[in-house]
């Protein structure tokens, strides 16, 4: 019988996300970050930071990589051509903005969302979704390759049809948006995959979310942290 420290079981549980990056792949990924700026609002270190994250996940797991809160799509774009043509992609945004804050999401969410008038405010995150087609349809994946789903993640996610997930990442915000996103679509993440908590240090809605799920499905995952920006993430141990 393998001793229980060599299973595959044990190895996950041990895995650290290592931070050192090939130059050439670190340099390719700011190059992304100069070309899809105007699409995001992530500074240039977490980006790569972003990317090379899912880098390190998609050289071992095959399975589809979600988004769920596109925005522009300026992560999104990077992540297609990180994870190449093999592979399917599912992107889920209302393109109206963020849904009201509430309570759960905390003060400072409550205050971001009242001050229409600040210059961080975006117009609440409201986008155009044609806009975010267009982009995606100028990258080398077939269109086919490519699920953008429009509309409140709880009129889309739920009727999430593809394969199994290898990166699966969360940028919804607030409490109610990241628990959508978790019930249905964190059982369809491998073992060994992760989920990418985009706005988890940002809003107490969103770590609000992750801590109360992982506890209501007596999960074992853990929360791990990437690359010098300490991109948080859920690390799927569970099989």
């Amino acid at each position: 019988m393998t001793a229980w420290y060599e299973t595959q079981r044990f190895q996950r549980k041990l895995r650290r996300f290592g931070a050192e990056q090939d130059p050439a792949e670190r340099a390719a990924d700011r190059e992304r970050h100069r070309r899809f700026s105007p699409y995001t609002l992530l500074t240039e270190d977490l980006f790569c930071d972003n990317l090379a994250l899912v880098r390190e996940r998609l050289r071992d797991l095959e399975g589809a990589v979600v988004e769920c809160g596109t925005w522009k799509g300026g992560v999104a774009a990077a992540m297609v051509e990180v994870g190449g043509p093999d592979r399917e992609y599912h992107f889920y945004d209302s393109f109206e903005g963020l849904p009201p804050a509430t309570a759960t999401d905390g003060e400072d969410a409550l205050t971001w969302q009242s001050r229409t008038d600040d210059p961080l405010y975006f117009d609440n995150l409201r986008t155009d979704a044609e806009s975010f087609r267009k982009l995606l349809a100028e990258l080398p994946v077939p269109a086919p390759r490519t699920h953008v789903h429009e509309g409140w993640f709880a009129d889309t996610v739920p009727s999430y049809a593809g394969g199994p997930i290898a990166v699966l990442r969360l940028d919804g915000d607030w409490y109610d948006s990241t628990t959508e996103c978790l019930e249905h679509l964190y059982p369809k993440v491998r073992a060994d995959g992760i989920v990418i908590l985009d706005d988890y240090d940002a809003w107490d809605g969103c770590s609000r979310a992750v801590h109360d799920y992982l506890s209501r499905t007596d999960s074992t995952a853990r929360i791990r942290r990437y690359g010098e920006t300490g991109v948080a993430l859920i690390h799927k141990i569970d099989d």
